[in-house]
């Protein structure tokens, strides 16, 4: 018998997993931005710390996983939040290097929206809908809250994110021209995209 997929909001001791499902998303981001930051701490453990709190974006509060029964492995996860948050200056890193590096993508964003900051589904469940359950959980939060976009980053040579976000209604808004760089394997920038909700359609 199939195990039942559930989707549920996550609970701070989600953190690690959610953690390690938003640097899968990020495409290399965060492993460029906080692996060793400081000696010897990852970008999982920079994030699990970030997402175990309130105060932050990424905080769980503000992610929904797909997980294997009600208490099963997680296979999936989204973290959505008001695009406004990352005007925040607590959110701002330290003014380091790396942050500059990727300042272009951090500072193009649709500000008035709901932002995807992240979704990510495990390889050995990608292509049975979690992604598109995900996305659907998302945008309900963006109408319920209020707001009339949704908006999301994606890496402009991520060819499948690209096809599964302009399948659901996602338009291109702008490109943020990020120079190449050892350790972010990533080419042509980062496209912004949003897509308006039903209601203000």
């Amino acid at each position: 018998m199939p195990v039942q997929i559930t989707y549920r909001m996550a609970r701070p001791d989600d953190s690690g997993e959610l953690a390690r499902y938003m640097c899968i998303a990020g495409g290399g981001l965060y492993e460029f931005l906080f692996d060793e930051l400081i000696p010897f701490v990852t970008a999982v453990d920079m994030l699990s710390a970030g997402i175990g709190s309130e105060r932050y974006p990424v905080s769980y509060r503000n992610c929904c996983i797909a997980s294997l029964g009600d208490d099963g492995a997680i296979i999936g996860a989204a973290n959505v939040f008001p695009a406004d948050m990352l005007k925040d200056d607590n959110y701002v890193l330290l003014g380091s290097e790396r942050h500059d590096h990727v300042r272009p993508m951090l500072e193009l964003q649709d500000w008035g929206s709901m932002f995807l900051n992240s979704l990510a589904v495990s390889d050995a469940h990608r292509g049975s809908g979690i992604g598109a359950r995900l996305l659907d959980w998302a945008e309900t939060r963006t109408a319920e809250a209020g707001y009339d976009r949704l908006s999301l980053h994606v890496w402009a040579d991520n060819s499948p994110a690209l096809k599964f976000y302009k399948l659901r209604g996602f338009v291109e808004v702008a490109v943020a021209a990020i120079p190449p760089h050892p350790r972010l394997p990533h080419h042509g920038g980062s496209i912004l995209m949003h897509k308006a909700m039903p209601s203000a359609a």
